[in-house]
């Protein structure tokens, strides 16, 4: 009870940036900027933002709540129940499709969640719902066009569909499907992708109709191939969040996400000295280096030991040693000007120049920004600017 009393006295205190040595700051312009890049593209198509994993590490309710207000996104794309109802539950109200498997004691929740849309995923989740609903439930078919994760092969299609059908509470809306190489150069896969849907496609009309329904195989790098068959809604992930990973670089986005920390310590070493775990730095003259409040925990690639870069203004820091769980030492010996505890220092730049860039970061890692970013901890303070 002291514990509960004490946090809710300071809440405040921790709410507040100022106060805390880490913040990931977002960028509100650039984010839209970045929506109205796809609605520009995409002038006919349903515009479904992915806030699945956290919104790529941008925080589920920040993204949720900012992008709730924008009459250009049309829904948001979830991987999880406990997703959803963190949207619903900080009063966003656009509607929410869930990518990801509902445990079968679990589903009852979703009659709790209002203008909610259920992906199928199997033949075997078809029949747990067809026995397992008793209120009202829209759903997606998922079709697995040759990824071989989530979805049902074309061939078991029909099959689902009576199945589901079978349940009157169930409303099937609309059908999807992923692309695997739609990132790739050639495009054979892709195409080969693109042809199974439109078999899915045409089984799916064959049995429900023409009717107006939902239909997505399109996220961020597959959008290029929106035009080469029947679909109405794009899944925009990390575009939405300024990465461009189409082979035409056509969606001129912005990154949307910077991460900054503040020294906490500052002291010199000589000649010789070494630094962190395993002491794999020497020093290799005597230097200033600042110790920064932040590690692997929050976020920072341990692979980028002694190879990275943070920032102090436009002055790039090498980090030295090893990243530990929490902190991280750099080299700040070519700053002339007086530095104290509690200057900034940029972790992650927006700007794609910069060392420490999220898109120069994953190369350095031999990663993707997609990893980089989903890994920042969800404790750190988000800021909307």
């Amino acid at each position: 009870m002291y514990l509960l009393n004490w946090f809710r006295k300071y809440k405040n205190v921790f709410d507040d940036p100022s106060k805390r040595l880490l913040k990931i700051e977002i960028d509100s312009e650039a984010l839209s900027n970045n929506v109205s890049r796809f609605r520009t593209l995409f002038p006919r198509h349903y515009l479904g933002v992915v806030l699945k994993s956290n919104a790529y590490g941008h925080g589920l309710k920040e993204m949720g709540k900012l992008l709730d207000k924008n009459k250009e996104v049309d829904c948001f794309v979830v991987d999880s129940l406990v997703e959803a109802k963190t949207l619903r539950d900080n009063g966003i109200k656009k509607p929410v499709i869930i990518l990801g498997y509902i445990p079968q004691n679990a589903l009852r929740q979703l009659k709790k969640i209002k203008d909610v849309i259920l992906i199928v995923n199997s033949k075997e989740q078809a029949f747990i719902l067809k026995n397992k609903i008793n209120f009202k439930l829209k759903v997606h078919i998922k079709v697995d066009t040759g990824m071989n994760r989530h979805g049902i092969p074309v061939s078991d299609l029909v099959a689902v569909i009576e199945i589901l059908r079978s349940n009157k509470k169930i409303s099937i809306e609309g059908m999807m499907s992923h692309l695997a190489d739609a990132d790739g150069l050639s495009g054979v896969s892709t195409q080969m992708q693109i042809q199974q849907w439109r078999a899915a496609l045409a089984i799916y009309r064959k049995i429900i109709g023409h009717r107006k329904g939902i239909f997505h195989f399109a996220a961020t790098a597959g959008s290029r191939y929106s035009g080469m068959a029947e679909n109405n809604l794009i899944r925009a992930g990390i575009g939405v969040y300024g990465f461009d990973n189409t082979q035409d670089n056509r969606l001129k986005v912005l990154p949307v996400l910077s991460f900054w920390s503040k020294i906490a310590n500052i002291k010199k070493i000589k000649k010789g000295e070494r630094v962190g775990y395993n002491f794999t730095y020497i020093a290799p003259k005597d230097m200033t280096i600042a110790v920064v409040p932040c590690g692997y925990y929050e976020g920072i690639p341990r692979s980028l030991s002694n190879i990275g870069y943070f920032y102090y203004k436009n002055i790039p820091l090498p980090i030295i040693g090893m990243i530990s769980m929490n902190l991280t030492v750099v080299d700040i010996s070519d700053i002339k000007e007086p530095i104290y505890l509690e200057d900034e220092i940029e972790i992650y730049s927006a700007d794609l120049n910069k060392l420490n860039s999220v898109g120069k970061v994953a190369k350095l890692c031999n990663t993707i920004p997609y990893e980089i970013l989903v890994r920042l901890a969800p404790t750190i303070k988000r800021v909307i600017r």
